[in-house]
């Protein structure tokens, strides 16, 4: 009763266009000093809120630079909302990269892809990170390593937070941002409509994003809460409990105590 397959035909006609432009333009931009690189993709996500019908509520300040941002991770969408607020590098999984098109615009965007199957190579990956931040990009991180039911918070992957344990690292901030999906066509978001918009588990990507283009109007707020320096932090898993805590506190999922 809330989806339209005529809504899904028309954004998904301005949708294709609009990434194709884009893409092609960012392309002209890997020419450019590493401070015009985000512009594009910030403007290509701000046209995809408007295309899926998104209204964004920001609480708080993000930070401009130096800075690992946490957030939790409910969808594909969220990349979208982090993508038209903040300037910095995704962290995905590997797999990413071989999924059709979508690799190409993840790519465009300079996302950072780790295996994190591989926990043996998680010093390296750290390491990725770290060369990043030095290299004056911020890096966004979704540490549940998949996306949750919209329902539960799941617990943090604490081993890319090793990155505050390094002592060069100590001047730049960690970041929590909590997303929460508020509102549907002007009504509080329960249950039933959370898994309109959750992508979780074994969810095929394509026919849940067609429906998703056919559903009515998302209210969406995006709260940044305070950056600490990673020397605030005696370890990774400090670290982790921080963003943890103060995500889970600021969203109305059901808290996973059993997060690490």
């Amino acid at each position: 009763m809330y989806y339209s397959p005529l809504l899904s035909i028309f954004r998904l006609s301005v949708l294709l266009p609009w990434t194709i432009a884009c893409s092609l333009i960012q392309m002209s931009f890997f020419f450019f000093p590493k401070k015009f690189s985000f512009i594009i993709p910030k403007i290509f996500f701000k046209g995809l809120l408007i295309i899926f019908g998104i209204t964004l509520k920001t609480c708080g300040r993000a930070n401009k630079k130096g800075t690992l941002f946490i957030s939790n991770h409910t969808s594909y969408l969220d990349i979208i909302i982090l993508g038209s607020e903040l300037d910095g590098k995704f962290v995905a999984k590997s797999e990413i990269s071989n999924w059709p098109i979508i690799n190409i615009i993840v790519r465009l965007g300079k996302t950072i892809f780790i295996d994190r199957k591989e926990i043996l190579k998680s010093k390296n990956q750290v390491n990725i990170l770290s060369s990043n931040l030095r290299d004056g990009f911020n890096v966004i991180l979704f540490p549940e390593g998949t996306s949750n039911n919209g329902t539960q918070i799941l617990p943090f992957k604490s081993s890319l937070f090793g990155i505050v344990e390094i002592s060069e690292n100590k001047f730049f901030e960690l970041q929590p941002i909590s997303i929460t999906y508020t509102g549907f066509d002007g009504f509080p978001t329960n249950r039933i409509f959370k898994q309109f918009y959750a992508w979780y588990g074994s969810v095929d990507l394509a026919p849940h994003a067609w429906k998703l283009l056919g559903l009515g109007t998302c209210e969406i707020t995006i709260n940044f809460h305070k950056a600490l320096q990673f020397s605030r932090f005696k370890s990774r898993k400090s670290a982790s409990k921080y963003c943890y805590d103060i995500i889970s506190n600021s969203t109305s999922y059901t808290v996973n105590k059993f997060n690490l």
